[in-house]
């Protein structure tokens, strides 16, 4: 067995290997909003990946991106470019009701897909994709960039070891200030907190507790949105049963005060039949008191030293090597599907004001 010294050293020669005789993936970024942005910059920083192109429907915005990172080839239509170039994996990062069409536009190609999540807005759209891109040899990979959240990814690694024991209980809360749904996101009301924010707590859940969703029980409130022309709910508290005979409890809201020192409040805890974690991902080591106070946010996605840096980085670089070295990535499309089901079944059981069983 390899000591962690030695570890290191056959992780650091493989990668070297990696760089001298695999060839670079060739890819390209439909949507470069804010989260497409962070493609681009994780594509640019990894020495594995070649970023042939960029698109996106808003001239300006595509314009100001690719002079930033000197993109030279830039698109207003995806299938215009899905024509023009050769391409072996294209980031689909469209707000979350536009995933569709690009992604079949993708995969119906044969070119591999990293779509943000969720998925689909929908289970039958989700499954359109995963179908289309099997019937012609492609992946279609959600980025659960949480995953690669160190403080996450740690406790799985713990979790597997037993350090918790058997796992009976878990309550996951992510939240947004008012400002997300309000100013952030002009189509927000395309989407809701179910699919725009517990698609991350909701696979975090499946994938720490290790088991599958069976029965959902959710509530939401309308009250703050609603007055203000939204019809989508202002809180979704959703109660998970899982087939291990564990249970979940997911919260997440979108109007927190715009004063909130941070746009993302996110915490949760793991309760087991040896112990007890609790994972506080909003203060991330760094308070600044100035006009205003603020706890930067930089463990998703910062630049340090001149470089990108961040789980969101790490999540798309895991993605671009696995494909250049034909191994399996941690996340499947049966982990896009099975996400997609679940938030569905959150947003059927608040409507329809009943339990939901997932078969």
């Amino acid at each position: 067995m390899l000591n962690a010294g030695q570890e290191s050293a056959c992780t650091f020669k493989r990668r070297m290997i990696l760089l001298l005789y695999m060839r670079k993936l060739k890819v390209a970024v439909i949507g470069v909003g804010i989260q497409g942005e962070n493609h681009v910059k994780a594509y640019r920083s990894n020495p594995l990946s070649d970023l042939i192109a960029i698109c996106d429907i808003n001239e300006r915005r595509l314009k100001e991106v690719g002079e930033k990172y000197r993109v030279v080839k830039r698109y207003l239509d995806y299938n215009e470019m899905l024509e023009e170039e050769e391409l072996d994996l294209v980031s689909v990062a469209t707000p979350d009701h536009l995933h569709l069409d690009p992604v079949l536009a993708v995969v119906s190609r044969g070119i591999n897909v990293l779509v943000e999540k969720p998925m689909a807005i929908k289970y039958e759209d989700a499954l359109k994709m995963v179908n289309e891109a099997k019937s012609k040899g492609a992946r279609v990979l959600v980025n659960f960039g949480n995953r690669f959240n160190p403080p996450f990814a740690l406790l799985k690694k713990e979790v597997s070891k037993g350090v918790l024991g058997e796992l009976v209980y878990a309550y996951l809360r992510l939240s947004d200030t008012i400002y997300v749904p309000t100013k952030m996101l002009s189509w927000a009301s395309r989407t809701s907190v179910v699919y725009f924010l517990m698609s991350h707590t909701a696979d975090l859940a499946k994938w720490i507790l290790g088991s599958e969703v069976k029965r959902v029980r959710a509530y939401a409130s309308f009250k703050v949105l609603r007055s203000l022309g939204m019809d989508i709910p202002d809180h979704v508290l959703a109660v998970l049963d899982f087939q291990n005979g564990s249970r979940g409890v997911l919260e997440s809201s979108w109007i927190l005060p715009e004063s909130y020192p941070s746009i993302v409040e996110f915490k949760a805890e793991f309760i087991g039949t040896k112990g007890y974690a609790l994972i506080d991902s909003t203060q991330q080591g760094l308070h600044i008191a100035s006009e205003t106070f603020s706890y930067p946010r930089f463990l998703s996605s910062s630049e340090i030293n001149q470089r990108f840096f961040g789980f969101v980085r790490e999540s798309i670089s895991h993605i671009v090597e696995s494909l250049v070295e034909g191994r399996e990535p941690i996340i499947s499309e049966e982990d896009g599907l099975r996400n997609v089901r679940i938030l569905d079944a959150i947003t059927r059981s608040y409507k329809e004001g009943k339990e939901i069983i997932i078969s």
